[in-house]
């Protein structure tokens, strides 16, 4: 017999008011978890030669490119969002990232997109910028997946044994009254769990291109895993091509990444470092302009 409640049904999308305005949960979790890979990101680039001031700059351009890019993916197969005649009101509906709706397959590209900009701008190759912060994303999108779990969204098939009405096997979903895998948490996992292998496989792995084409790799293979569970009645119950374009990428990326290796150790090139990780004289340094410090302005002040 199906239980009438659970805490996993008890939560509420919105956190707080202001001024007669939701601010909802999914709102202030994706930024929690942008943030945290903010600051991974930020330490992870000090040894390759990026300030802070570099991951700041690169943040406020990549990230509303992301934000935009994922909601266009979003809504884009959502003719619902999209009536006719088309208000205002509706176009506010359309662009209201607040209130949950962002498709990271879309959304990465973007960002990719923003980073590039800077990369011209700051003359960086963007492939070496990529290594140091693509995988990081892996990161932010397993933490941000508790913003799915907030507005009782990203769930798999019906459970009705009730010896697998747990958590985190199950969630339960109030407005359908039931018990549902928990696929965001599952997902959760696996996205964490891939970013910490990409991080060991990084440490010995001196391959340009690398952190784009593993991130590439395991998204890919993360999204075609879950999509045989998701069951919760969103996009995929009627433009079901995710699959076969996550087959693509996982492919693709694994079939580059092992091609590059291959064809450096032809060449006779070290690719692999053992015991202790790639060694400091090795490393990538990215930043080939120099930011005036306040020693350097007041020296110039002086002259």
């Amino acid at each position: 017999m199906l239980l009438s409640s659970h805490w996993t049904g008890d939560v509420s999308p919105v956190a707080f008011t202001i001024d007669g305005r939701d601010i909802a949960w999914y709102g202030i979790i994706i930024t929690c978890a942008m943030l945290i890979g903010l600051v991974v990101a930020i330490f992870r680039g000090k040894k390759h030669n990026l300030s802070v001031d570099d991951f700041v700059e690169i943040f406020l351009i990549a990230i509303p490119f992301a934000i935009v890019g994922a909601r266009i993916g979003y809504v884009m197969v959502r003719p619902e969002y999209f009536p006719s005649p088309f208000t205002w009101d509706d176009f506010v509906h359309v662009i209201a990232v607040w209130d949950g709706g962002l498709t990271i397959m879309t959304g990465v590209p973007f960002g990719i997109l923003g980073g590039a900009i800077w990369c011209k701008i700051r003359k960086v190759n963007l492939l070496d910028l990529a290594d140091i912060i693509v995988p990081v994303i892996l990161l932010s999108q397993g933490l941000g997946r508790w913003g799915n779990f907030m507005n009782q969204e990203i769930f798999g098939a019906e459970i009705t044994d009730p010896a697998l009405q747990w958590f985190p096997m199950a969630v339960y979903i109030s407005r359908l009254g039931g018990f549902y895998q928990a696929l965001f948490f599952y997902e959760m996992v696996m996205d964490i769990a891939f970013f910490a292998a990409m991080m060991i496989v990084q440490r010995h792995l001196k391959l340009r291109g690398s952190g784009l084409l593993m991130y590439g790799f395991s998204y890919g293979l993360i999204r075609f895993i879950m999509e045989f569970f998701r069951d919760d009645g969103e996009i995929y119950a009627v433009f079901n091509y995710t699959q076969l374009i996550c087959l693509i990428v996982f492919v693709g990326c694994a079939a580059a990444l092992a091609g590059l290796i291959i064809a450096k150790v032809k060449k006779g090139e070290k690719v692999w470092y053992g015991r202790g990780g790639i060694p400091d004289s090795e490393i990538v340094r990215l930043a080939p302009y120099h930011r005036p410090s306040k020693k350097d302005k007041t020296d110039g002040e002086t002259e």
